[in-house]
């Protein structure tokens, strides 16, 4: 008798075990609404949840987007913005507020997020999307700012170094926009002129007249390469970065010029006034044209319109 009591006592046990074993869970519930289609149930159901304080993160983003196919804006975005309060430190969730405002077409509100982000865990693709953001609205202090972030994080793209490299010598900042312009030389194509032309002038502005002729003897040969785009189009930066070099140190800019003829075989015929059979004939500064001298000098003491001598 008694076995039989205990019998039975341990199969009502265990059927009541497998009852409960067999009740969907919260996720099992709110997950079965939303695959038969009862979109407002679930609704309601996953505002009940996160009303007492459950908040797992795929309800909570079940619950986002069950508002959004709603059109229930507000309540989309106040879920948005407590999720990331309450994950304050997820990359993902900063990601998810920030595609949220983009959506809505809230560029500055998305910015704001994005440059969050970007602090948190720094990426091109982001600061890309800053530095657009930044050119557009006229945010350029803004935009130095990133540059200057990107460029010490080494992630500049060359356009990006060009840019800051400008700015700042623009900016009588010398030392900072060698630095910019010195990383856009290794990363640009090798025929890019217009911030290794500026980069000539800072390093010789900055007392490095060494290493700005040798760059300029390495630039030179790619910058002959396009001279035929710029036919009738005034003078080449080929010439014009001769001119820089005679205004810099003649004498070595004429040897080094004719290193790179006699190694490069770039002056198998004259061109321009400074071929090959004139190259050890005569100082180069004579060569360029007739106006050389006087554009050397006044070159020598007006770099391109910073440093020494520039204009206030």
């Amino acid at each position: 008798m008694i076995r039989h009591i205990v019998l039975m006592i341990v199969l009502t046990l265990a059927a009541l075990a497998a009852g409960v074993a067999i009740v969907p869970g919260e996720r099992e519930q709110w997950t079965m609404l939303v695959r038969d289609g009862r979109n407002q149930d679930a609704l309601k159901f996953l505002e009940a949840q996160y009303g007492a304080g459950r908040r797992d993160v795929d309800a909570v983003v079940h619950l986002y987007k069950l508002y959004m196919s709603f059109a229930e804006i507000k309540q989309a975005t106040r879920i948005m913005q407590e999720f990331v309060a309450d994950h304050p430190g997820n990359p993902e969730a900063l990601a998810m507020l920030a595609k949220h405002y983009a959506d809505l077409e809230d560029k500055p509100a998305e910015m704001a997020v994005l440059e969050r982000l970007f602090g948190l865990t720094p990426s091109l693709p982001t600061a890309l999307e800053l530095l657009t953001f930044y050119r557009t609205e006229g945010a350029f202090d803004r935009e130095e700012k990133l540059l200057r972030v990107l460029l010490a994080q080494e992630m500049i793209t060359a356009n990006d170094a060009e840019r800051l490299g400008l700015i700042l010598a623009a900016q009588g900042d010398l030392f900072g926009a060698r630095e910019a312009l010195m990383r856009f030389d290794g990363l640009a194509n090798p025929e890019r002129s217009i911030g290794r032309l500026v980069l000539f002038d800072v390093l010789v502005a900055t007392g490095d007249k060494t290493t700005a002729l040798a760059k300029a003897a390495d630039w030179i040969g790619y910058f002959r390469k396009v001279n035929v785009r710029h036919a009738g189009q005034g003078e080449t930066p080929a010439i014009r970065l001769m001119r820089k070099m005679v205004a810099a140190d003649e004498v070595a800019a004429h040897k080094l010029i004719c290193q790179v003829q006699r190694e490069q075989a770039l002056g198998e015929a004259a061109v321009e006034g400074w071929g090959r059979e004139n190259c050890e004939a005569e100082p180069l500064g004579a060569q360029v044209d007739s106006e050389a001298p006087t554009k050397a000098a006044s070159n020598a003491a007006k770099p391109d319109g910073f440093g020494p001598g520039a204009p206030p």
